[in-house]
């Protein structure tokens, strides 16, 4: 009668969700990472798997084919007679929202249908009589009333992408109680229909308001208790950010949602860890969904069951590794267990060259990522974006053998190197916490404290984006050069530090 939330650690994002009999699948935006929008499958909402992602060519992202920037935002999975539809964005300019099908979600999708290149946020909706729709915001910064436009709608043909006229379908040219909506989708409930979407930005004023009609067109009345979801009253609360939601139908008959959310520590105004997905139980009330606790949630949810008996906590799958934009030539994505084979690439914050590193999202504040090497070149590091990140990589050789420490954030950067007196493999640490990411290295005759970084320069709230830390290992060497080989790549949490630890003040505020 207790799950965990959020129910997918980590980068997870803009959540989407559809039943198929007694599976739940699972879609999230993956921005620049590839490959792209991950899928997981569930049998009761709280422990997912991914078990492929969407994404994996430039022909599903990008108009020419070719390989070029790549931006996913907020994709919408649904599923009719066999097959699966996914309609997602490319935010990158002169790309813009397409449709992949797919009868297996594991994969292979097929390539893109393009719809239209105008805004963000996709979604579908198929009524009963077999009539397919296409929702998307819009997006106007020039309006006099100070609205950012209406979502819109039009009939679509899923086979071509071709669209019907797009019609507004919301009231205003804003939310149902602020002046922006996004991530709209329209689900059908007995006689009514329903447009819900998400308003106030994806910060701390997140929400999701809900309407209905009796029409797909509308009018769409609001719900007298919107916001349905939110935290943005909820000041000191760890959980954030909380809205972007999808409903789902159980085969029991009962309701769902995900919606995303970040954590933050005590009193921490900052998050790294990303957007998450929450679960948050549903009760219908005259026709109105009622979310979770009155539109709240809590990091342990008492008193409700999932379906099919639910799982105390989720199960931490291993570790998916991803890679900034396309993959270097050599790297084989299909390696598994614990020793990992890494091309070289340009440095961290080069853009001429592919990234040589491998990533895999940060999922707790208290987390430890190690692995051992050997080659001069490689090493560990945590990244955001080119311009934030905290690396230790080996450099020089013999007697000459240093640990290269750099951090990078923004226009300031700092490199300091520690000396190793050995010449075997390198065991390279980093302990993440929720103020710092500390580094160290092994290498059989000695350990080393390289240095730590300040987890908030490397937050989104720094960042200004909606970026999220990820674990890598990098390997920064010469095009043609020789892979190096990461041996006994663990990802594990740590124990959070026990309240004697942390300042005065927040343990008497806590």
């Amino acid at each position: 009668m207790t799950y965990r939330n959020p129910v997918v650690r980590g980068h997870a994002p803009d959540p989407s969700i559809v039943r198929v009999g007694a599976y739940y699948y699972l879609a999230n935006s993956s921005f620049g990472m590839l490959p792209g929008i991950p899928i997981r499958r569930s049998r009761d909402l709280v422990d997912w798997t991914v078990i492929g992602h969407a994404v994996t060519r430039p022909s599903q992202y990008r108009r020419d084919g070719a390989d070029g920037p790549i931006e996913l935002f907020a994709p919408t999975l649904r599923w009719h007679d066999g097959v699966f539809h996914l309609v997602c964005t490319n935010a990158h300019p002169g790309q813009g929202n397409f449709l992949l099908t797919a009868t297996d979600p594991a994969g292979p999708w097929s390539d893109a249908v393009w719809i239209d290149e105008v805004a963000f946020d996709p979604s579908l909706f198929r009524d009963d009589d077999g009539t397919w729709y296409y929702q998307r915001r819009s997006l106007d910064f020039g309006r006099s009333d100070g609205m950012l436009g209406p979502v819109v709608q039009a009939e679509i043909d899923v086979r071509t992408g071709a669209l019907g006229e797009l019609r507004p379908i919301t009231p205003t040219a804003g939310g149902f109680v602020t002046n922006d909506i996004e991530g709209p989708h329209v689900f059908r409930r007995g006689d009514w229909y329903y447009l819900t979407g998400a308003e106030g930005s994806s910060w701390r004023g997140h929400a999701q308001s809900i309407a209905r009609s009796r029409s797909p067109w509308g009018p769409f009345e609001p719900a007298p208790h919107n916001p349905i979801v939110t935290h943005r009253h909820r000041v000191g609360h760890p959980i954030q950010s909380l809205g972007h939601a999808d409903f789902v139908e159980a085969e029991d008959g009962s309701w769902w949602a995900v919606a995303l959310g970040t954590r933050h520590a005590p009193l921490s105004q900052h998050h790294n860890i990303g957007r998450e997905t929450f679960l948050l139980p549903v009760r219908w009330v005259d026709d109105w969904p009622v979310v979770g606790d009155e539109g709240t949630t809590e990091l342990i949810v008492h008193d409700v069951e999932p379906p099919a008996g639910g799982i105390a906590d989720a199960v931490r799958p291993e570790p998916v590794w991803l890679t900034v934009g396309a993959a270097p030539e050599g790297l084989d994505r299909a390696q598994a267990g614990r020793r990992l084979t890494v091309p070289p690439g340009g440095e961290l914050h080069e853009t001429r060259r592919a990234l040589g590193a491998l990533l895999t999202p940060q999922t707790d504040d208290d987390q430890e990522l190690r692995a051992t090497v050997c080659e001069e070149g490689a090493g560990v590091a945590v990244f955001v974006d080119r311009t934030h990140h905290y690396s230790a990589l080996l450099a020089g050789s013999g007697a000459h053998r240093v640990v290269r420490f750099r951090r990078r954030a923004d226009d300031l950067e700092t490199v300091l190197d520690a000396a190793l007196p050995g010449t075997g493999p390198v065991t390279l640490s980093i302990a993440a916490r929720p103020d710092s990411y500390a580094f160290r290295a092994s290498d059989g005759d000695a350990t080393v404290d390289i240095g730590s970084g300040s987890a908030r320069l490397l937050s989104a709230e720094a960042v200004e984006w909606f970026r999220a830390v990820h674990f890598a290992l990098v390997h920064v060497g010469a095009e043609g050069g020789d892979a190096a080989v990461f041996e006994e790549v663990t990802a594990a949490d740590l124990e959070p530090l026990a309240p004697a630890l942390m300042p005065p003040f927040i343990r008497e505020l806590l």
